[in-house]
């Protein structure tokens, strides 16, 4: 007896929610290309050393090995499937190095794969919709406007609900740590990174595990405070880091004003903009302004969109330093979050608009000249497969698929050149010449 059980982690989709993760893609590409972000794909497979050159755990990524492979066969031992869309990239760009325009902005919607503990909302397969602009210099801080910019109008135009993104320089919080004299800042980091997963007495005994004085650990929970303000003034992040006599934290902080007002300058609403010190993003690549977007109302369930700087990446495969800053959204797991939240709108199973319905087979021809007239015009059109079915049954059909129009043109029809045309929607059927269907079904 076969297994045929699925494997946890990796979803099939039935067509309502593929075609609502289909309409998405367009968007999101509509948006990333009206921003000139180039369409670009990368292979699924590298080479270990590749995904973790900057990446240590090694863990999550998964190795592809032929079936019957001798255990001698080292091709087997070289290709293993990429965990994000970025490593790939720095490896593109240190190929073709010397015939990309710069900046590069690219843009790629492809799947990735990691392997973690399956549940709602992640995956071990997934969809990554990401933007990059890679620059063979000093990456201008107006990068970090244009990709914020572009994925804000991707979001907005999906329409699904309030989303709010959250901004942070990651420099602002390691030298905000500096200043309190702790020495194992990214151990702290990854700690501040829990405060919305445990209470704070855990928070307490994880700092106190890593040797912080009460002191260092009360400075802590007051930024953690102040972040939970849901702040969207700059003026307020200044006066809150006024207390630290720092150069570069103050350098570090116009970074954050340049970009939260030029954002503001690109019609960014404000009310989509928190300024939160405490984001610090997972991935250990990211150097710089750093960002988080969750749904409104929902921040205690999973980011939908995040995004980094990473001045460094590249130069690990070549010894020219090519920064770039990187936006993701969360495909997948954003269409999770919102059918949990019950915010997905299924309005039909089908890319078909019209069925045209099949009785009689001594009227095919003439049926088969009518698709063959609305597909030419590009609309998506199907006539029922088998004429023995009965009229009832064949409305039944489009009504469950939610196709919008039945079609019916028989001999009575064909005679007077007329169709005779089913609104599902509002169940209304109207007389329609057939030199106006095309103009009738479009309007």
């Amino acid at each position: 007896m076969i297994n045929i059980k699925w494997i946890s982690g990796f979803e099939d989709k039935l067509p309502e929610y593929q075609l609502i993760e289909e309409n998405f893609k367009e968007i999101i590409r509509k948006n990333y290309s009206l921003s000139g972000f180039t369409p670009l794909d990368t292979p699924n497979v590298e080479r270990v050393e590749v995904l973790t050159s900057k990446w240590a755990d090694d863990n999550e990524i998964y190795w592809i090995k032929r079936l019957k492979a001798e255990w001698e066969d080292k091709t087997n031992f070289e290709m293993w499937l990429r965990f994000d869309l970025t490593v790939p990239l720095a490896r593109y760009i240190w190929k073709y190095e010397w015939e990309i325009s710069f900046p590069f902005k690219r843009q790629q919607i492809a799947r990735v794969y990691r392997w973690e503990r399956p549940q709602k909302g992640r995956y071990r397969e997934f969809y990554q919709a990401d933007i990059d602009i890679i620059w063979n210099g000093k990456l201008p801080l107006f990068a970090d406007v244009e990709i914020l910019s572009t994925i804000y109008n991707s979001l907005k135009e999906l329409d699904f609900w309030n989303f709010i993104i959250n901004i942070n320089n990651k420099k602002l919080l390691s030298g905000f740590l500096e200043s309190l004299d702790i020495e194992n800042i990214v151990e702290t980091i990854w700690i501040i990174d829990k405060k919305d997963k445990v209470n704070r007495e855990k928070l307490v005994s994880m700092f106190e595990w890593i040797n912080l004085w009460w002191v260092q650990i009360d400075s802590i929970f007051e930024m953690i405070d102040f972040s939970e303000k849901r702040v969207q003034n700059i003026e307020e992040v200044f006066n809150f880091f006024d207390w630290i006599v720092n150069s570069l934290l103050k350098e570090w902080l116009e970074e954050l004003k340049y970009v939260y007002e030029n954002l503001i300058n690109l019609w960014v609403n404000k009310q989509n903009l928190i300024i939160n010190p405490t984001i610090s993003r997972g991935l250990n690549y990211y150097t710089g302004l750093v960002f988080e977007t969750f749904i409104s109302g929902s921040e205690s369930m999973w980011s939908i969109s995040s995004w980094g700087r990473y001045d460094d990446l590249c130069s690990h495969f070549s010894k020219n330093n090519f920064p770039g800053v990187w936006w993701s959204i969360w495909l997948s797991r954003l269409l999770a979050v919102l059918n949990q939240l019950d915010l997905l709108k299924i309005n039909t199973k089908t890319i078909s608009k019209v069925l045209l319905l099949n009785l009689w087979d001594n009227i095919l021809k003439e049926n088969l000249e009518l698709i063959k007239k609305l597909r030419a015009n590009w609309i998506n059109s199907e006539i029922y497969l088998d004429s023995n079915v009965k009229f009832a049954k064949q409305i039944k059909y489009a009504d469950n698929k939610k196709i919008p129009f039945v079609i019916i043109y028989w001999e009575d029809e064909i005679k007077e050149s007329i169709v005779q045309i089913k609104d599902l929607k509002s169940w209304t059927q109207t007389e329609v010449n057939i030199d106006d269907i095309i103009k009738y079904i479009k309007k």
